[in-house]
């Protein structure tokens, strides 16, 4: 398919693309909400037609739906929003405790040729702290925007019709995968941060319930986001309760996100993704870069909702092709 494709055809293909993201990433204040409304409206569309299908009215269906996910997310700013403003109030002491340690630690570093000044080079706790700072504002940030997601949610639910979910439809395929992928991630997920939680609490680091919703949240990003969400709960326990506690918190996120993402995950979710590695990848860094922090946490979806649509189509099957290892690509267009 990639022969018949013309270069000039290829040439405006990836100026319409580049167009494309472009205007996304100047819209992405708007988008972000939207995107967000969309995807849990999806996921939301399974438990309304099942209960339409027992016998309910619609209205009523979508008045209970809606009812259950302002009762989950709700309890989400009340958990966490105190413990956002008290950490960002709490960041400069943060920064001067962490100089303090990286100025204790000089006289050891010197040992092995290094001075404190030449590993901020490499490893700049400040800049460590301000990404912390970033993802706590983008949280910020989505929580201002609930309301409207909320309205926008209810919206979709209204007028979304039964039949865009069946058959073999681009549609039908990309609900359909997407709730099977936002199940399986929000369980997943949702096991993390509970665990996550607890193994704070257990080692006496400052704020555990936000670093469970941290890692709740980041685990939807695949490989980096689990990383990134052990860094703020490492950082704390370094700085007030030493380096041994820090390490056995490592441990703990290690051991977790290792047995939950790599043991449980695959064993459950299969290989529905059917998205090369690398392509995942790319896709965190680009959405990254459209939609801000958000764009990572969907940086899955939207590529798997994509990666359909080229399938749908002939002109961009070879897209698919590209973007899918080749055990998948037999069932492209099949699904």
């Amino acid at each position: 398919m990639q022969n018949s494709v013309k270069p000039e055809k290829l040439l405006f293909m990836i100026a319409a693309i580049a167009i494309v993201l472009g205007a996304m990433r100047v819209a992405s204040g708007v988008l972000v909400p939207g995107l967000l409304a969309l995807f849990i409206a999806i996921v939301c569309t399974e438990p309304m037609y099942w209960l339409t299908e027992k016998g309910l009215p619609r209205w009523l269906a979508i008045l209970l739906v809606v009812i259950v996910l302002l009762g989950v997310s709700s309890t989400i700013p009340l958990v966490v929003s105190g413990s956002i403003v008290q950490f960002n109030q709490q960041l400069p002491i943060y920064q001067e405790r962490l100089d303090e340690l990286m100025f204790q630690s000089s006289g050891w570093l010197q040992q092995f040729g290094y001075t404190a000044e030449s590993l901020q080079t490499i490893f700049d706790p400040s800049a460590l702290l301000g990404y912390v700072q970033l993802v706590l504002g983008a949280l910020g940030g989505i929580l201002s925007s609930y309301l409207l997601i909320m309205l926008l949610v209810i919206f979709i639910l209204v007028d979304v019709p039964r039949s865009l979910a069946a058959g073999a439809s681009t549609s039908g395929q990309i609900i359909r995968t997407v709730q099977h992928y936002f199940a399986i991630k929000t369980f997943t997920s949702l096991l993390t941060g509970v665990i996550i939680s607890v193994w704070c609490m257990l080692m006496d680091v400052q704020y555990p319930f936000l670093w469970g919703f941290i890692a709740f949240l980041l685990n939807f990003i695949p490989t980096i986001g689990s990383v990134i969400a052990a860094i703020p709960a490492v950082l704390l326990a370094l700085m007030f309760n030493g380096a041994v506690s820090a390490l056995v918190v490592m441990l703990g996120y290690v051991i977790i996100n290792f047995g939950i993402s790599n043991g449980l995950e695959p064993r459950i979710m299969g290989q529905q993704l059917g998205i090369r590695f690398v392509w995942i990848f790319v896709s965190l860094v680009a959405w990254g870069w459209i939609l801000g922090p958000v764009g990572m946490l969907l940086a899955v979806p939207l590529t798997m909702t994509f990666r359909i649509m080229f399938d749908n189509h002939d002109d961009t099957r070879w897209i698919a092709n590209i973007l899918v290892p080749e055990t998948h690509r037999t069932g492209l267009g099949k699904e």
